[in-house]
């Protein structure tokens, strides 16, 4: 599961349109407690949503391209919240060690992107066909420390 939230390079994340579910991709990092982090544009429908519902879902996966019933998967849900002012130098640097190209919008301070990270209440784990389980957070974020 850690391997697999690693490696990834973008993830499906949820929001609510209204009141009907909107899903868009979106490259994350994770900080040093494993939550989800997000540089993304005001400008976006998801950031939009997030505004009017914080509530969302953020799924990882990687496909089996042998039998796609047995990709790995995990969907973390949550509430996504921009990131204190306190906790920017640290968010920047760890989505920067996974997306280095990404400085270079950073550094031009675009007004309308901003770090946003998923405070993480649920995550549901599929390792594959029949390895399923909800994973408790205190334990996942342990792993991490």
């Amino acid at each position: 599961m850690y391997n697999l939230l690693e490696k990834s390079q973008s993830a499906a994340l949820g929001t609510m349109y209204g009141d009907v579910p909107f899903t868009s991709l979106v490259p994350y990092a994770l900080d040093g407690k494993g939550r989800p982090i997000l540089y993304i544009s005001e400008l976006a429908i998801h950031t939009k949503n997030i505004h009017k519902n914080p509530i969302c879902s953020l799924m990882v996966g990687k496909e089996d391209k042998d039998d796609v019933f047995n990709s790995q998967r995990i969907t973390f849900i949550g509430k996504v919240e921009k990131i204190p002012e306190k906790d920017i130098a640290e968010a920047k640097k760890a989505y920067l060690a996974k997306y280095p190209t990404a400085e270079i919008l950073m550094e031009m301070e675009l007004e309308d992107f901003g770090l946003y990270r998923i405070e993480i209440t649920k995550i549901y784990y599929v390792g594959g066909f029949g390895d399923i389980s909800w994973i408790d957070v205190k334990d996942y974020i342990k792993h991490w420390k």
